[in-house]
């Protein structure tokens, strides 16, 4: 198994633009900057309340990532993949054993990864990428699968577009909607497919009428105004919308987690994408499916339509399980959901060109 890490990265000045709806917020490199409404400055989202929490995620990385190679090198039969995470409340690492035949009480007894490390065995294949659904709302480029948009963003160059999951495109090609054109990835600077984050946007054409793009998220209680960018933390209300499983809501459950996905396959057995790990993604007990990968990852609403949301996160893939042939959640099977998402905080360290000039989308 390859592994591909997140590189630190200073973070960049704030800049804002209208594009005629609204002001638009920054997608931070190394933390999340807002531009206000009332004068344009800078403000930071990491606000007294959390600093606490980053710098126990900073003094908690070295333990997880201890505990991901302990894991790595014990050699655990039948183990599929796994997945560590920190839960900076509980001030505890968690780690989930994705082993298809279980994993026997005497193996279990064995693993010595510390009093401060919760384990959970799963009776499955390893989490997979959301990406094996076309259609619908979806997103995708001709002869791949089909994911769904994130975020509505601006780029500098004046164009609109959105921010979404890496894996669901290759560099420089064409993106559809339905199988007709709408734009084309901006991925220059950084490896789009997973690299150090499973994280990318896509341009859209300005010679089509699916240019215009609002500041919201489509839920399946309806549209819902995009205010701004909320760092997650463990125990968060969250939701997420994809072409496949609709919307979504549970709650965030580990940060800064390093997930090792499996491979993926098609019918007749050709490899699409090798077993990769990704880091610093988040955790939660979503229920997703393949085809949501990308979408996006927002604070639960008010009831009803057109109760404003901050951005979280971008989805990226999780666990699923055969039912009659097809992949779904766990909860579907009486099992656990377990999803994982790229916060918009983490976006990817090599990035040298477009996320620099990347700004999403809010709401007036």
């Amino acid at each position: 198994m390859s592994l591909k890490r997140t590189h630190a990265r200073r973070s960049r000045p704030v800049k804002a633009a209208a594009l005629g709806i609204g002001l638009l917020t920054v997608i931070g490199i190394a933390g999340v900057s807002v531009a206000t409404e009332e004068n344009g400055t800078a403000s930071s989202a990491g606000t007294a309340s959390n600093a606490n929490t980053a710098r126990t995620l900073a003094a908690d990385s070295g333990r997880r990532d201890e505990v991901f190679e302990l894991v790595e090198a014990a050699n655990i039969p039948g183990l599929d993949g796994f997945s560590v995470g920190i839960d900076p409340v509980a001030d505890r690492i968690g780690v989930s054993l994705f082993v298809p035949k279980g994993l026997p009480d005497a193996v279990t007894g064995t693993l010595k990864l510390g009093d401060d490390v919760t384990v959970t065995v799963e009776k499955s294949t390893a989490p997979q990428p959301n990406i094996d659904v076309s259609g619908g709302a979806g997103i995708g480029n001709v002869g791949f699968a089909g994911c769904t948009a994130g975020f509505p963003v601006g780029l500098a160059n004046g164009k609109s577009g959105f921010v979404t999951a890496g894996h669901c495109f290759d560099a420089a090609t064409p993106v559809t909607q339905q199988t007709v054109r709408i734009g084309s990835v901006a991925a220059t600077g950084f490896e789009f497919n997973y690299g150090p984050s499973d994280h990318g946007v896509y341009s859209l054409d300005n010679s089509t009428d699916t240019d215009r793009v609002l500041p919201q998220v489509i839920a399946d209680d309806g549209a819902h105004p995009v205010k701004g960018i909320t760092p997650p933390t463990v125990g968060m209300d969250v939701c997420k919308h994809g072409i496949t499983t609709g919307t979504t809501c549970g709650k965030v459950t580990l940060l800064n987690t390093r997930v090792t996905y499996a491979q993926v396959t098609d019918e007749t057995g050709r490899l699409i994408r090798p077993s990769t790990q990704i880091n610093n993604v988040i955790q939660s007990n979503l229920c997703t499916e393949p085809g949501d990968s990308g979408g996006p990852v927002f604070t639960q609403p008010a009831a009803g339509s057109n109760t404003p949301v901050n951005a979280v996160a971008v989805h990226s893939g999780g666990l699923t399980v055969k039912q009659n042939g097809k992949s779904v959640c766990g909860e579907k099977v009486g099992s656990t959901n377990i999803a994982y998402h790229v916060p918009l905080s983490d976006t990817p360290a090599k990035s040298t060109n477009p996320f620099d000039d990347v700004f999403l989308k809010v709401s007036s």
